[in-house]
């Protein structure tokens, strides 16, 4: 399935990666802060230029796999962090990860970035259901997905990095006329 991409919102927008955003790629994807609640590793210089290569042609999301886009100023075009989107075998649902550099957290973006994917999917493609989950203790990304209208479904206890966690479910439906 094409996204229509860039996607803008109101300060931002979404976009495929380029080789360009390689540094700020790097910087916010090797903050020890942005990568505590998320389910990928810091990589190398070439293994993230490799990344971005990979999922900078197109902008499809293919039925059970992992799709990454930028999230870019809207007014410089800068990369301030990504979204992962993964689709599930049946095109029915989504799920999505959001990671935003720490100097452009708590104003709002997050929240931006969340309506604006769950609007974009609803829109773009077939998915019904989107879905998200955040670790209890990332209350940054609990505000935002609930400010952007996602309703908690659920909680689960785990194991993540190490450490014991309680990660709270969220969902989000496609609206029917």
């Amino acid at each position: 399935m094409k996204l229509p991409l860039p996607h803008r919102l109101a300060n931002t927008r979404l976009r495929a990666l380029r080789r360009g955003d390689l540094p700020e790629f790097l910087a916010y994807r090797g903050d020890p802060l942005v990568a505590r609640y998320q389910g990928w590793e810091c990589m190398s210089r070439a293994q993230a230029l490799a990344f971005i290569d990979a999922q900078a042609p197109g902008a499809a999301l293919h039925p059970g796999s992992w799709r990454q886009l930028g999230v870019a100023d809207a007014e410089t075009d800068a990369l301030i962090g990504d979204v992962g989107i993964w689709l599930a075998p049946d095109a029915a649902s989504a799920e999505f990860g959001l990671s935003i550099a720490r100097t452009r957290q708590g104003r709002g973006l997050g929240t931006e970035v969340v309506s604006g994917v769950l609007a974009l999917l609803f829109a773009a493609t077939t998915v019904t259901e989107v879905l998200a989950s955040t670790d209890v203790r990332n209350t940054a990304c609990t505000v935002a997905l609930e400010r952007a209208g996602m309703t908690r479904i659920g909680t689960h206890q785990g194991e993540f990095k190490g450490e014991a966690c309680i990660e709270y479910r969220y969902r989000a439906t496609r609206q029917t006329a």
